[in-house]
């Protein structure tokens, strides 16, 4: 009897502690992959991050990804893309065909990471063909003695979201990558996002309610 108990205490000592990670897993699994394009100023600049992962469609073709050299942003054809011009694989995205603004401003006077497009008036969103499913993405547009007042920007927020699609029948993909357009700075790597803090609160409150039924045992 003795030797049948011991595991038990053992379990009742650090099935909480392994309650805490399993809980994270399972609440961060449920989220959907996306990629934000954040406008903003900088130092007199307006600069646009590309910051994500997407696990992407299967169905793709393949095409020169910008129309511009260098980046740009255009409102009326929710057009704005970073990184370096390159061939690129293209997905269909639906979504708005334009954004609030006025701006049509090309080419961004730096740019840097992988290119990527999104074409909101030919429902289409670009991406270098190397990039791998799931990794992060980072690229960026920098546009030079500029304002987000001056490109008719007059409010910060979200602009618009696109979802991609397969591009043909036959593609099982079912992620519904996202795509977002939003006024404003990046949120600080040092700020705790909604997901970890959600897992967390349901981590501890899963090991409580185990903690309680091993005492049981």
């Amino acid at each position: 009897m003795p030797a049948l108990l011991f595991p038990a205490q053992r379990c009742k000592r650090y099935s909480p502690l392994l309650a805490v990670p399993a809980a994270l897993l399972l609440v961060q699994g449920d989220a959907k992959a996306a990629l934000t394009y954040y406008i903003f100023e900088s130092a007199g600049n307006v600069e646009v991050q590309a910051v994500g992962s997407l696990i992407l469609p299967n169905s793709s073709s393949q095409h020169n990804c910008l129309t511009v050299p260098g980046g740009a942003i255009i409102a009326s054809a929710a057009f704005i893309c970073t990184g370096l011009e390159d061939i690129t694989n293209r997905y269909s995205a639906l979504g708005p065909t334009s954004f609030n603004g006025t701006a049509s401003i090309s080419p961004a006077n730096s740019v840097s990471g992988i290119p990527t497009s999104l074409l909101g008036d030919v429902l289409h969103f670009a991406i270098d063909p190397d990039y791998t499913p799931g990794t992060p993405i980072s690229s960026t547009a920098t546009f030079n003695s500029t304002t987000l007042a001056g490109l008719g920007f007059t409010t910060t927020g979200l602009l618009g979201t696109w979802t991609l699609q397969p591009l043909d029948g036959s593609d099982p993909y079912t992620a519904n990558d996202t795509i977002q357009v939003v006024i404003g700075a990046p949120p600080s790597a040092s700020v705790p996002g909604p997901l970890p803090l959600l897992g967390a609160g349901a981590a501890f409150g899963w090991a409580r309610r185990l903690r309680k039924r091993t005492q049981h045992l």
